[in-house]
This record gives structure tokens, C-alpha cells and sequence, in this order.
């Protein structure tokens, strides 16, 4: 019991603070405090005695040897003072180390990755490729004479007949004046047939086709538009299969960014979808094979068709749409958008003949092209590659183009540029036709007493024709022009170079005119204030000088004393600074036999030295190779056993080493 109290004393004084300090009310001094140690000596039982506080303490106390000083910190609250026990080590409370940080980390905003926009790219075209792949397929069906003649078994005889009593002689087409009244005699045969349509059950494309000619029920939405091709292909019209392709949208959303760099990284295969609720209804449309609807029915009549056919008018010379489904002439403009005054339904609108060749004529099908369907399109991509990659592809596709396609393509370009003129004011910053004085760039203005095209909220709208191109005096010497005497800058612009805002005069095309450099002059060469020749372009090679581009060409002209200059042909920019280009030196002419006969020989020798180069290596190695088998021979003859030597056998021209 005497040792549960005496560790409960102990206990008790252990909690006590030992920092005793004294401040002074007058300099905040802290003075020290002297802590006497109790005498534990004289007391069996190990009692702990209790130390006086700082403002009680004896002074003798001072001189003893025993007591210990410590410097105390300055502290200015004094709350709190507790005495102290002997023995024990002050307590001065929890300390907490924390290594990082515990909050989480902040998230970077998403934003749309080199990545997606890749991916997006890459899957708009191959939209393309299998669309017209499987495109030419449906075409080459309809070419095959089985088909041909299937296609004829089902025209009434009477119309066969009265077209060809109308053809041409020894030709396959019909006369000019009968051309118009067959067709619309053979639509309104073919309108009679009234098919049906069911849903899809997954065929082979020409089997499909086949059962659908033979049931006259549709259940692809290419079997109406093949049967009307095949038809009129027969009949000696020249007639097209045309079909819309809907891709996915270029401008990549955050949203279907974050997704893509999602399963790029869990390696998960992604095929985006196009949202369109015509695809969406077609792919509904394609699975079993029960009847449709009445409402099935009706989409199928009035959405827009992704294949229709086109024919050749002889009379107005232009390409008339058919409707397959229905079997009427339509406008393109309203097959296209619905029968409504919308955009058109298709980025990309193909036809393909008889031959294969394929066309692009989503022109004639589109009200704004420019402003409207130009934009889902590759051409509307900043990148020049993707810009260029459509129309670079479909290329091996054409044909050598005729009076007609020449005479198509000039009326589509003349009903582009009719109908382009922007609506809203964003819509002018990509439009290749007209442009406000907001979209221009620093290096970009409108020529003067250019006209003006017209209005939109009080701006001025101009030709992208007439936007000029202005540089500073250095930007068009680097083109090889200079500017004109006693012309004054255009416009000025300001830019910041090293922190400094500096003011650069621009000026334009008609202010300047072709540079014309000194000539040579006795063998010297002109320079320009760095020693060097600004060779930009070969107009600005000095008269009666010549360009010698060889990298040793400047070495062997101090040899011969020949005077030459380095020739500047460019500026790049490197490890932050822009640096010029060296491409040779220019010399003069009467120099340039002796110059080049002079490199030759040096050329000439540089290989004679490097093949007894070669040579002198050659023997070395060799020599090397036959010392070291020697040294081999002769350890084994001497240190191995007899069981461990070689057997093998090394020649040399005087030695036979075992």
C-alpha cells in the first residue's frame, strides 16, 4: 500500500511543468529560476518533496554546487506555472510531424487532348472509306449482266418498246427530244410495282437483293435505289448511285474526351457512334424480321433517303434526282434536308456510274455549303494534311474528265458562290469569300479603294479577295522584294520582343518591287553588313556571281585566294534565338571551273587516304588476330593437359601452331 502512494505521488508531479521563469515588468526580461533537487537520502521510501515556486525560492539556494541553470525561451504568457519534481524530464506536450499533405490533390480542369481530336479524325475517315467501299460494291451489283437482266424482266413490255423504237442508231442512248418523256414514262411504270418493306435478317448484299427482287420486299435501304439504277442502266440512260454519309462531328467535346483518353488507357477498343436518329431508326429497323408498322412505314416514306439515284437529262443537260422509295423527280435541296428548308442531312454526298468513278456532289444538294455543311467537312480542319486528305483520296477514284463533268463542276462552283454570303457575324471568320475587318490578322488588310459588298450590323463586308498581305521591310527582302523609295507604312503593328513592346511598319504588295543585288566586280563579292550574300531566293544571286553549294567550298577558296561569302538561304529558330541558315558560298563565275576541279581532286584524294586508311586497319587487325593465336598455341602447349588440348590446327605462313 506504502508503494501504490508513493507512485501515485509520483504520478502526480510528474504532470507538472518545470519551466519556471520570472518576467519583469519593465524590460520583459526573463530571468533564470534555480531548481533544487530533493533530498531523496535521508528518506527510505523514495519520496518525492515538492519545489517552492520561482517567486518563493530561497536566495541561498544559489550558491549551491548541486543546483542546474538553464536558459528558459522568452515566453510572455506566464499562465500555468507548476513545480517541478526531481528527477523528471519536463513535459512539453504532443508534437505532430506531417509529412505531405493530406488534402488531395486539385484537379486539373479537363480540356480536349491532342489525342482525341486524333481519334476523332481518324474515325471520320473511316466513315468515308467503308461508306464508299461498300458504296462501289452496290454499284458493281448493278453493273453485272445477271443483274441487267433481271432489272429488264421486270419493265413492262410496253415500255420497252417505245424507248427503243427512240434510241439512237448503232448507239446506246436515247435521242436527244424523247429523252425527258421516256423517263417520266418509265417512273410511272416503276411507282406501280409498290414494294414492301420488312425488317432486316442479316444477308449477304447480293443474295438480299436477289430475294428482294423476287418478293418485292425491301429490307435494306439500298434494294429500291439498286433496282431504279439497274433499270435505267438498261434502258440506256445514264443514271448514278448516289448515297449520303453521315460522320462523326470533328469538334470534340470535353465530355467525349475525357471518355476517349479513358479507354485509351484501360486498352479498351472504342468505335464512337454517330448520334442521328435516322441511323439510330435504320439500325432499330434492321433487327427481325416482323412487318413494319404503319408509323415505320411512314419514316421510312418521308426521312430522308441515305441512297437515291440520279439520271442524265439530255434536254437541259443537267443530273436529275429520283427518289427510289417514292419514284418522283425531286429537288436535291429538299431530298437532302427532308422537304424542309433545313441544312443538309449529309457532309459528304457521293454519286457513282456505270464506270466507278465516283463524284463529289454534295454541292448541288446543299442550300449554305460555306457556312453550314463546309464545317462537318474535312476541308474546315485547321490541319493542312486532313484539309487536303478528302480530295487527294478520292482522286483514284475519277476519271479523265469530260465536256460534262467540266460543265457539272462549274455549275456546282457558280451555285457555291451564290448562296454563301454569311448570316452571323462568326460565321465570316471561316468563310473563304467575304471578310470584316474583325477577322483580319496583324499581317492581313484590305486593299485600298477596294468596294464594298455589303452590310451586317453596321460593318463592312469585303471579298477575301481583296485582303492583301502586308510584312515588314525583313519579311519581304526574305521573299526577295524590297520596298519602293518614298513609300510610307500602311499599318503598323506592335509586337513583344524580350519584354519590350516594339511598333513594326508594314507595308503592301504594290509598295515594294523585285530586288535587284550588286553585281561582282572584279572577282569581289558583294555582301551585305553581316559579310555574308542573303540568298532567299535565286533571284537575288549577285549578276555574274555563281552558287557553289558544297560543304568544303569555303575551305578551298582560302587555299586558291578566291573570294567568296556564305550564302544565307534561310532563318531557323534554335534553343530560343533565331539563327541563320548557311547552304554554300556564291563566288565568281570566272572562279567556278577552277573551284570545282579543285574540290574534285580534293575529293578524290580524301578517298585514296581513306582506303589505305581502310588497308592499313585491315593488316593491323590481321596482325593482331595471328599474334594473339600464336600467344593461344604456345600456352597450350605449355600450362594444359594433354587431354584439354586443341585439336584444331592454325596456319600461318612460316609457324604451325597445335
Amino acid at each position: 500500500m506504502e508503494d501504490c502512494g508513493t507512485l501515485g505521488d509520483l504520478a502526480q508531479q510528474s504532470e507538472r511543468a518545470c519551466d519556471v521563469m520570472i518576467i519583469s515588468d519593465d524590460d520583459d526580461d526573463v530571468q533564470q529560476a534555480d531548481v533544487k533537487q530533493a533530498d531523496t537520502t535521508d528518506s527510505d521510501d523514495d519520496v518525492f518533496e515538492d519545489v517552492p515556486r520561482a517567486d518563493t525560492a530561497d536566495d541561498n539556494d544559489e550558491d549551491s554546487d548541486d543546483d542546474v541553470f538553464e536558459d528558459a525561451p522568452q515566453v510572455r504568457n506566464t499562465e500555468g506555472f507548476a513545480d517541478d519534481s526531481d528527477d523528471s524530464m519536463p513535459e512539453l506536450g504532443t508534437i505532430e510531424v506531417t509529412v505531405g499533405d493530406d488534402t488531395e490533390p486539385r484537379k486539373r480542369r479537363a480540356v480536349v487532348t491532342h489525342r482525341a481530336r486524333l481519334v476523332r479524325r481518324s474515325h471520320h475517315k473511316a466513315h468515308l472509306i467503308v461508306h464508299l467501299l461498300s458504296t462501289q460494291l452496290l454499284n458493281h451489283i448493278c453493273t453485272q449482266p445477271s443483274t441487267l437482266a433481271l432489272c429488264l424482266s421486270l419493265i413492262p413490255v410496253y415500255v420497252v418498246d417505245r424507248i427503243q423504237q427512240h434510241l439512237v442508231p448503232n448507239h446506246r442512248e436515247i435521242r436527244r427530244d424523247w429523252a425527258s418523256a421516256d423517263l417520266h414514262y418509265f417512273l410511272s411504270s416503276f411507282q406501280a410495282l409498290k414494294f414492301k418493306h420488312k425488317r432486316g435478317r442479316g444477308l449477304d448484299v447480293e443474295q438480299g437483293f436477289w430475294e428482294f427482287v423476287e418478293t418485292r420486299v425491301a429490307t435494306r435501304a439500298w434494294h429500291e435505289p439498286m433496282l431504279l439504277v439497274g433499270m435505267l442502266r438498261v434502258l440506256a440512260f445514264d443514271a448514278r448511285l448516289c448515297v449520303g454519309i453521315r460522320t462523326p462531328e470533328l469538334k470534340v467535346t470535353v465530355k467525349e474526351s475525357v471518355e476517349i483518353e479513358r479507354m485509351y488507357k484501360s486498352d479498351v477498343s472504342w468505335a464512337g457512334q454517330v448520334q442521328d436518329t435516322d441511323i439510330c431508326r435504320a439500325e432499330e429497323l434492321d433487327n427481325g424480321p416482323t412487318e413494319l408498322n404503319k408509323d415505320d412505314q411512314k419514316w421510312w416514306r418521308d426521312s430522308v433517303p441515305q441512297y437515291w439515284c440520279e439520271v442524265f437529262d439530255q434536254v437541259s443537260e443537267q443530273w436529275l434526282t429520283i427518289n427510289a422509295h417514292t419514284g418522283t423527280i425531286e429537288r436535291p435541296t429538299q431530298l437532302a434536308s427532308g422537304g424542309k428548308r433545313g441544312p443538309c442531312a449529309f457532309p459528304y454526298i457521293l454519286g457513282i456510274d456505270s464506270s466507278g468513278s465516283v463524284v463529289d456532289i454534295t454541292r448541288r444538294y446543299t442550300r449554305d455549303f460555306v457556312n453550314n455543311t463546309r464545317k462537318r467537312r474535312l476541308e474546315s480542319s485547321r490541319n493542312v494534311q486532313d484539309s487536303v486528305w478528302w480530295a487527294e483520296w478520292i482522286k483514284q477514284w475519277e476519271r479523265e474528265h469530260t465536256e460534262r463533268d467540266i460543265h457539272e463542276a462549274a455549275e456546282m462552283a457558280r451555285r457555291t458562290e451564290r448562296n454563301t454570303m454569311p448570316r452571323n457575324i462568326k460565321d465570316f471568320a471561316s468563310n473563304p469569300y467575304y471578310v470584316l475587318l474583325r477577322n483580319l490578322t496583324q499581317h492581313e488588310m484590305v486593299a485600298p479603294n477596294s468596294p464594298v459588298v455589303g452590310t451586317i450590323r453596321g460593318e463592312c463586308v469585303y471579298l477575301r479577295t481583296h485582303v492583301q498581305k502586308v510584312c515588314s521591310r525583313m519579311a519581304w527582302h526574305r521573299t526577295g522584294r524590297t520596298v519602293k523609295d518614298q513609300e510610307q507604312p500602311i499599318k503598323h503593328t506592335t509586337t513583344m520582343r524580350k519584354g519590350v513592346e516594339c511598333v513594326s511598319e508594314m507595308y503592301g504588295l504594290w509598295q515594294t518591287q523585285v530586288v535587284c543585288p550588286e553585281p561582282v566586280v572584279h572577282g569581289q563579292v558583294p555582301r551585305n553588313e553581316y559579310g555574308n550574300v542573303d540568298l532567299f531566293v535565286p533571284e537575288m544571286l549577285p549578276h555574274g556571281g555563281t552558287h557553289v553549294r558544297d560543304p568544303g567550298a569555303r575551305s578551298m577558296c582560302k587555299e586558291l585566294d578566291i573570294d567568296c561569302a556564305d550564302a544565307v538561304v534561310g532563318f531557323e529558330f534554335r534553343r530560343g534565338a533565331t539563327v541563320p541558315v548557311l547552304d554554300g558560298v556564291v563566288i565568281a563565275t570566272e572562279s567556278r571551273d577552277m573551284l570545282l576541279d579543285a574540290l574534285r581532286e580534293e575529293r578524290r584524294i580524301a578517298i585514296v587516304a581513306a582506303r589505305a586508311a581502310a588497308e592499313t586497319r585491315a593488316v593491323q587487325r590481321w596482325r593482331r588476330l595471328l599474334i594473339a593465336l600464336r600467344v593461344r598455341a604456345e600456352i597450350d602447349s605449355t600450362f594444359a593437359s594433354r587431354s584439354s588440348r586443341s585439336t584444331t590446327t592454325f596456319t600461318t605462313p612460316n609457324t604451325t601452331f597445335y
